[in-house]
């Protein structure tokens, strides 16, 4: 990791990080000023001359108070600056993913991007706010404590630059080996959470299965493998502090030895003791740089994996594009696509849906007819080929403006654990009244959505449990619906609904769909019977394309 990729990351904090930086300085300055006038008093004790040291017992004193007020200070500082910081990283990693390419999506691992964004810029924040603030003042105590001991007897202090190679090989080795286990520490976590989102999400499929036992043994394998990685890291983390600081403790109580044998006998006795005391304060900040070389490794592996994911591209058309919103002339000219690594889905495909058209899309499983969808929003760019609205590449136009003009009920209704009204204002939160109104009405959801205990402020529970598989469907179709667009694609949206309650569902649509260019992906009778043409397709072809049952009504 490069310094200077921690620098560029504090950057937008050096106001706070510079002000705890001063006042660890000068908690520094007092703490290298308290074994001087330390000494001083104690010398006097020695020498019985206590009452010509109330000077030194006054100042010792203030210094005291004053490195203990500056602590507080720091501490208060660096805990506002750790939370800006953490905010600010989740914010940046949330809105960049929020932005990367669907492929980017479908090829990662989901812990991974859970974690990195979550917990594991928490070491990272408190690193660029805390402990890199106060690494000046760690410094510069060290570096003043050696100067004084020089100052005060310079042929014992001499001994003092011979441990320094000493403590350069323990932080190597010892840190080295920090930052591999923390490496596979994060990755162990980050499986341990994705597994447990996915098992949380497979609750029914689990129970159904009878598999509690068996899903619980593999989260504890997943548990336990987390719990060995992160133990060792701790105990090389534990290690790593008290190491260096027992090795600086060794070396003063070297320097005592030395000074009791080599020091100059004319030497007062508050010199003795203000060497002896600035000797021990080294051991100090020399630990204080061994932790802060330990979590500077740490967050190094933190940053690395933050950046990889912020160097991702983001995908083409948010800065920039067409932003009128398209009347809903489509257009698949000659287009060819495969997903990555895989066989094409799509070859040579062409199709015209004239605007406020109702076409369904048939096919078996695996005929390319989701990827239409996916191509038309942008998901993906096509490998060959050209799709057009009204006339212009879907490629041209901002991609918020192109997504707003096609509203999409999907076969699972994607709901949060929200209220009624958060899920259907999802995409337009500032939504009108009026508006939702529409909406619900058009969905045909007034009816049920009133009958609910709080109305559209009633909470749905997470993916909408709490809802009937129609209800839920109602829901998508007035979150759709709420932007009044253009395009409207129902992606084997009826799957779940039994005959009856499809021909139902289908019956009331009819109103949303006047006036709109409507794709319907489905095998069902009900819904092909709202369908100016039926578009068959096999292996990424048109294979067939006749009337449907609205045109010949």
């Amino acid at each position: 990791m490069k310094l200077r990729s921690l620098l560029r990351r504090a950057a937008p904090y050096r106001g706070q990080l510079l002000a705890i930086s001063l006042l660890t300085v000068l908690s520094s300055v007092t703490t290298l000023a308290i074994p001087w006038l330390a000494g001083s008093v104690l010398g006097g004790v020695v020498e019985g001359a206590t009452t010509d040291q109330t000077w030194a017992i006054v100042l010792l004193v203030v210094a005291l108070v004053v490195m203990t007020a500056l602590t507080i200070a720091v501490s208060i500082l660096s805990a506002a600056a750790s939370g800006r910081a953490l905010a600010a990283l989740r914010t940046e990693a949330i809105e960049h993913v929020q932005r990367l390419p669907m492929g980017y999506h479908h090829r990662s691992h989901a812990g991974d991007l859970l974690s990195v964004t979550t917990w594991e810029v928490v070491n990272l924040s408190e690193f660029l706010s805390a402990t890199m603030a106060k690494a000046p003042s760690q410094v510069l105590t060290a570096i003043g404590a050696v100067i004084l001991l020089f100052a005060i007897e310079p042929r014992v202090a001499l001994f003092v630059p011979l441990v320094v190679p000493v403590f350069y090989i323990a932080l190597r080795l010892i840190g080295r080996r920090l930052r591999l286990l923390g490496g596979q520490a994060r990755d162990a976590d980050a499986t341990l959470i994705s597994f447990a989102e996915t098992q949380l999400e497979l609750v029914p499929a689990t129970k159904s299965f009878a598999m509690e036992e068996q899903m619980v043994a593999r989260f504890a394998q997943h548990a336990e493998s987390s719990r060995q990685l992160n133990l060792q890291q701790a105990r090389l983390s534990a290690l790593l502090g008290p190491l260096i600081a027992l090795l600086a403790a060794l070396a003063a109580i070297a320097v005592i030895l030395l000074a009791g044998v080599a020091m100059d006998p004319q030497r007062s006795p508050a010199e003795l003791f203000s060497f002896l005391l600035y000797a021990a304060l080294l051991t100090r900040p020399v630990g204080a740089l061994a932790d802060l070389y330990g979590r500077y490794r740490f967050a190094g592996g933190t940053l690395e994996k933050l950046e990889a994911v912020l160097h991702e591209e983001e995908e083409p058309g948010y800065a920039s594009g067409e932003t009128a919103i398209p009347r809903g002339d489509i257009v698949f000219d000659a287009v060819s696509f495969a997903y990555p690594g895989r066989p094409e889905v799509l070859t040579d495909f062409s199709l015209t849906i004239p605007r406020g058209q109702v076409i369904a899309i048939t096919g078996e499983n695996g005929a390319g007819k989701s990827t239409l969808i996916s191509l038309l929003l942008q998901f993906y760019r096509p490998d060959a080929g050209r799709i057009a609205l009204d006339g212009r590449d879907v490629a041209s136009f901002q991609v918020q403006a192109l997504r707003q003009s096609v509203g999409v009920v999907p076969q699972r209704a994607l709901l949060f654990a929200g209220s009624v009204r958060e899920n259907i204002c999802f995409g337009h939160p500032d939504a009108g009244a009026k508006v939702l109104e529409r909406a619900l009405r058009l969905a045909q959801a007034t009816d049920f959505v009133t009958a609910l205990p709080q109305g559209l402020d009633t909470r749905i529970g997470d993916h909408g449990v709490r809802l009937s598989g129609g209800q839920r469907q109602r829901i998508a179709l007035a979150r759709a619906l709420l932007a009044d667009p253009p395009v409207l694609v129902f992606d084997e949206a009826t799957a779940m609904f039994d005959s009856e309650a499809e021909q139902a569902f289908v019956q009331q649509c009819r109103d949303a769909l006047a006036g709109r260019t409507v794709i319907l992906i489905t095998h069902r009778p009900a819904s092909l019977a709202l369908a100016h043409r039926i578009i068959r397709m096999e292996h990424g072809r048109v294979v067939d394309d006749r009337p449907g049952g609205q045109a010949r009504s």
